[in-house]
């Protein structure tokens, strides 16, 4: 003990002397070697790195093999056994990593990392290319390089302090991207950047990497694969709202930032569909085929899988006895550098397990690519990136992947670790990222309908012809947008006939229809499904309420409301409750009668698209509620999941109020007849029940607890209020919900609405929600500014200008309390006084 104090008070005194040893590599080798411990472990290693990075490596075979070891040293000794019992030596592997990085290893590896210089990067005409491509001693730079990048990456897991220190360091990030352009170290720099990329708290500008597009056009298909996670981590919008629960929180954060300052995330999808090609590659990549492993028996994904590992098991060359000795061979090649030779493992072995893995990592960089795609589909390029995939080929190739997939659940599965019938598979991520990117390539979209094929463009039209009278606002000269879409619809046509669809009988559209009617209910593909379907029918295009039709004649609306309907069988085992079927969860955690919440919030979404502004789709739900007793229990689903299903009710409210509105034609006279006589429709005509909702609808939200999710509350309920200024009863409606009792405000019997509480029970109190919506209002102003995708996403949705959403506003945010339109009007005086000195700007101060 006293020597290793000596040693100890040594490197003290040179801090303040400057003589003596500064770190373990002055320390003589004969003294560290009397102590076991983790310094003298380091030691050997930071000596050869410091010899290295002032002579060059004298053996380059040693200082591999060293770094090797010590590499193996970082890493925990892994085997099935201690993988399956969890067992491991972390914590004696921290500290290693913590001394290394102490002791200035971590700057050592940089500093040899840095003085390399990779063949592919250098001249070909000053340094002469050629020759150096066949020098050993490229090679051997190389396979060190290869070991520094791996021991790093390894260190700042291990060690946080190294992590952060590694975030900060943008040389060491710039040279990893540098590095891609070599094939051999590709995959360990992609490994790096992503890990460096996930421990900053910022986004890297990509622009800002010399020659970077360069070296991303060079790569060749599977080899580019390897980058798609980073680009998709530069490209991710992490950094557009740090706050994402809050609308209140992201408003504060916009007033922090400049106005119409671009993100980085933002300057880095302009950057990438800025590559020539990029864009082709990642989808043909993505679209692949043939899609293995597919064997002619199994039906489902599970079976499939297993085929394959029986396949790999029975190799006549390899001698794997058991299940669990194949999975222990991958084990110990995923947990093992592909250059560390493992003695344990023979090279055939070895080279065997790699084949064998080479399959699902192709799986996981499909689900890179459709992400990647994703993500450039969400920012200000999303037009361009949706002109060019549909260029591409999108359609079609999407198409030809989905009809690989296998849907039918497992029934061999034991779920003892997972809920109640989830089907988990190595393909459910690369069915959700497909569906995602289906959803996110409709939205907005004139180029939709290359989901169809030509077959189905042709129905398509025909519906078009036969209910070209029955088009809604979004198609017909309602707004001045709306006239400029229609007046553009030749060119658009034009456009639409020169792309590529789907082949065969049916389109992916059609396929996706098909597999959600087919899916069990408990799925957790449903809710991405329904997604997908949903986008393609909000998107507006020159066909109109053909494209609603055209979905509903494949049954799909019959299908929603038969899952709405039966809750029996909509909600899954393991949220039944007491023994009793058909009890679920609400928004809250609540105990409701009907689906659970992502059934109900998708199912009454697409619902909503499928019938707004189209009276044949409302003649053909009302079919489906021939009697009052299914009106009645579709109305306790509604009322039980009113958050979820108030962009159905906003359909509603809009289509009847679309086709009775003043008018001679024919559509006017069938829906003065029609709505008033429906046993679903008529229930919603009466004043009283609107005021109601409106009531339900603010008094579910405030400000400080408005999200991007149930701010569609706050939009259906201004709606309710502007429908009855059109018709001249917002005066009524204010005052019917000033004057109203607690009890007159609710539709069914007492406790249904308190179940659908933001976290607490419902205050129906009038004078309460009366406040609380002028609050609402005010900041529903700032919020939302013109030209703004979310407002243009309103106007195309209503049917309504944006010009009239800020003048009932103004309307009914008015200081003139001697105004029956304001909302103050209805207020006690004191309490007017309180409400008007709230200042949305000083809130988000």
């Amino acid at each position: 003990m006293k020597k290793i104090s000596n040693i100890s008070v040594q490197f003290l005194s040179s801090q303040y002397s400057g003589r003596g040893p500064c770190n373990i590599t002055q320390v003589h080798a004969e003294v560290l070697s009397r102590y076991p411990g983790l310094v003298s472990q380091v030691a050997p290693v930071m000596k050869i790195l410091q010899t290295c990075i002032h002579n060059g490596p004298p053996h380059p075979e040693d200082l591999t093999k060293l770094l090797d070891k010590f590499h193996g040293q970082l890493k925990p000794s892994v085997t099935l056994e201690a993988a399956l019992n969890e067992r491991t030596e972390n914590q004696q592997n921290d500290q290693l990593a913590i001394v290394f990085n102490k002791e200035g290893g971590m700057d050592l590896l940089i500093t040899l990392i840095l003085s390399y210089v990779p063949y592919d990067s250098l001249s070909k005409a000053k340094f002469g290319m050629e020759i150096i491509h066949r020098t050993r001693r490229n090679a051997d730079a190389m396979r060190i390089q290869k070991m520094c990048l791996v021991i790093l990456r390894q260190l700042s897991i291990l060690d946080p302090d190294c992590s952060l220190a590694l975030s900060t360091c943008d040389t060491l990030l710039a040279h990893c991207f540098r590095l891609l352009k070599s094939t051999t170290l590709t995959e360990t720099s992609c490994d790096l950047i992503e890990h460096l990329l996930l421990s900053r708290n910022d986004l890297v500008q990509l622009d800002g990497f010399k020659r970077l597009s360069d070296v991303l056009q060079q790569l060749d298909d599977e080899t580019l694969s390897q980058t798609y996670r980073v680009l998709s981590l530069a490209v991710s919008d992490v950094d557009e709202c740090e706050n994402r629960a809050s609308l209140l929180a992201q408003r504060r954060q916009k007033l922090n930032t400049r106005i119409n300052e671009m993100t980085v995330s933002s300057l880095n999808r302009d950057y990438v569909v800025a590559i020539p090609g990029l864009l082709g590659k990642v989808l043909n990549y993505a679209c692949s085929l043939p899609f293995v492993p597919r064997y002619p028996l199994p039906s489902t994904e599970n079976e499939q899988w297993m085929a394959w590992i029986d396949e790999n098991l029975s190799h006549n060359s390899h001698s794997f006895d058991t299940v669990g000795g194949f999975l222990q061979a991958v084990l110990e090649d995923v947990f093992r550098d592909e250059l560390e030779m493992s003695s344990q493992v023979n090279m055939d072995t070895e080279s065997y397990v790699a084949d064998a893995l080479e399959l699902p990592s192709q799986l996981t960089r499909r689900v890179d690519a459709l992400y990647l795609l994703s993500l450039l589909l969400t920012g200000s390029q999303r037009g361009k990136v949706q002109e060019i995939l549909a260029k591409l080929g999108i359609g079609p190739l999407l198409s030809a992947l989905f009809e690989q997939f296998l849907w039918k659940p497992s029934t061999t599965r034991h779920t003892t670790d997972h809920a109640n019938q989830c089907n988990c598979s190595p393909e459910m991520i690369l069915k959700i990222q497909l569906l995602r990117l289906v959803h996110n390539f409709c939205s907005h979209s004139t180029y939709k309908h290359v989901l169809l094929s030509y077959g189905e463009m042709d129905e398509l039209k025909q519906l078009y012809t036969e209910f070209e009278s029955s088009t809604g606002p979004n198609s017909a000269s309602n707004s001045s947008s709306s006239s400029a879409s229609t007046s553009s619809g030749v060119g658009v046509t034009t456009t639409l006939a020169s792309l590529p669809y789907c082949t065969g009988g049916s389109g992916l559209l059609s396929k996706i229809i098909r597999v959600l009617k087919n899916v069990p209910t408990s799925s957790i593909f449903r809710f991405w499904l329904c997604r997908a379907v949903e986008s393609w029918l909000r998107s507006s295009s020159q066909y109109g309420v053909a494209d609603q039709l055209f979905v509903i004649t494949r049954g799909l609306l019959q299908h929603i409301v038969h899952v709405l309907l039966e809750s029996e069988s909509a909600v899954e085992p393991s949220v039944v409750v007491g023994g009793v079927a058909g009890i679920a969860r609400n928004n809250n955690g609540s105990l409701v009668s009907g689906p659970p919440r992502e059934v109900a919030q998708s199912s009454f979404d697409l619902l909503g698209e499928m019938i707004r502004f189209n009276m044949e789709a409302c003649r053909q739900l009302d079919i489906l509620l021939p009697n009052e007793a299914k009106v009645s229990k579709y109305l306790e689903v509604v009322h039980g999941n009113l958050i979820d299903s108030n962009m159905f009710l906003r359909s509603v409210f809009l289509t009847m109020d679309y086709c009775m509105e003043g008018g001679t034609g024919g559509r006017f006279q069938q829906a003065a007849v029609f709505f008033p006589t429906s046993k679903f429709f008529s229930w919603f005509l009466h004043l009283r029940r609107r005021v109601c909702y409106l009531a339900l609808l603010v008094s579910s939200i405030s400000v400080d607890t408005l999200t991007l999710e149930n701010v569609s509350c706050l939009n259906t309920a201004l709606i309710i209020l502007m429908l009855a200024a059109r018709q001249g009863t917002l005066t009524n409606c204010l005052k019917m919900l000033a004057t109203a009792t607690i009890e007159q405000l609710r539709l069914g019997p007492a406790g249904t609405e308190d179940r659908l509480g933001a976290n607490k029970k419902r205050c129906l109190e009038p004078r309460h929600i009366l406040s609380s919506l002028f609050q609402l209002l005010r900041f529903w102003r700032v919020h939302y500014q013109p030209g703004d995708q979310s407002c243009i996403s309103l106007e195309k949705g209503s049917g309504i200008a944006f010009e009239e959403w800020i003048r009932t506003i103004d309307l009914l945010t008015s200081v003139d309390t001697t105004s029956p339109y304001s909302l103050l009007h209805y207020l006690p005086e004191d309490q007017s006084r309180i409400v008007q000195t709230w200042d949305i700007e000083m809130e988000c101060n």
